[in-house]
């Protein structure tokens, strides 16, 4: 009786061990899933507002069931990306309304922007924000902070003397990841890096539209490191604001030229002219 409940028991666990891999390979295939439609959507095949195809359609395309299809659709909802429409079927969310602080989602909407709205409103937020975390990385600041910062305006200043952008844009964001450190805020740092990837694809954009600005970035955060050097917490915070200020007027600027291109460009292929 014994051996017979011990067997029972080894089926019993075997067959619990057997439908956890199931749902795990599941949940992995869901999540491939997920990426590959935000790719499609992303490269247009799935335009915003548009309806996707019938789920057996697309679970037979994936080769997944619709089980893992229904999963990876729930997912996309759940970060703003398709929406459905009872009766309808699912349906492309606009990038405006997809979840702004999910790393994956906010780097697609940046590879999708046409204009600068998304790189002024990232601008706006870092403005509000880092001005305090450069007070507050004066007052923490380590040792190991500050040779973060060194290395980062030193490659700053190699990577311009090479003109080479996409280093030059990696170590600007990267300096002020390191003021993030030497802050010692938990959420900012949390806050900064699901937004991490969108800033250095949005910094690597408006290097190549502005060369002074780009230049006059070296000197601001010399600047500011000098200031977070000798602990002079409001020089810090206002050497900080003025740097981004700089940049948020110039996005400002970029987001109504191209916002201004895209109506003439509606007006233009309107019906009747």
């Amino acid at each position: 009786m014994t051996e017979h409940l011990a067997n029972g028991t080894a089926t019993s666990s075997s067959r619990r061990a057997d439908a956890d891999l199931a749902t795990a390979n599941r949940a992995v295939l869901a999540d491939q899933l997920a990426e590959r439609l935000l790719d499609e959507i992303v490269a247009g095949v799935y335009p915003p507002d548009t309806r996707l195809p019938p789920e057996p359609v697309l679970a037979e395309r994936a080769g997944v069931s619709r089980l893992t299809l229904r999963e990876a659709i729930k997912d996309l909802r759940q970060r703003g990306v398709l929406r459905v429409q009872q009766g309808r079927g699912t349906f492309v969310n606009p990038p405006t309304v997809w979840a702004p602080f999910d790393s994956t989602v906010l780097n697609a909407r940046v590879s999708l922007e046409q204009g600068y709205e998304l790189a002024h409103e990232l601008t706006e937020l870092r403005r509000i924000v880092e001005r305090g975390i450069a007070e507050l990385a004066a007052v923490r600041r380590t040792a190991a902070d500050l040779a973060r910062m060194e290395d980062a305006v030193r490659t700053m200043r190699e990577a311009w003397e090479r003109k080479d952008l996409d280093t030059f844009s990696s170590a600007d964001v990267d300096f002020h990841d390191a003021l993030l450190r030497a802050a010692g805020n938990t959420f900012a740092l949390t806050l900064f890096h699901s937004i991490d990837g969108a800033l250095r694809t949005v910094r690597r954009r408006t290097v190549e539209e502005n060369a002074e600005l780009a230049e006059r970035a070296i000197a601001y955060h010399t600047k500011i490191m000098a200031a977070v050097r000798r602990r002079a917490r409001k020089a810090a915070g206002v050497l900080m604001d003025q740097h981004l200020q700089e940049t948020e007027d110039f996005t400002a600027s970029l987001a109504a030229a191209s916002a201004a291109h895209r109506e003439r460009v509606g007006r233009a292929a309107a019906p009747g002219r």
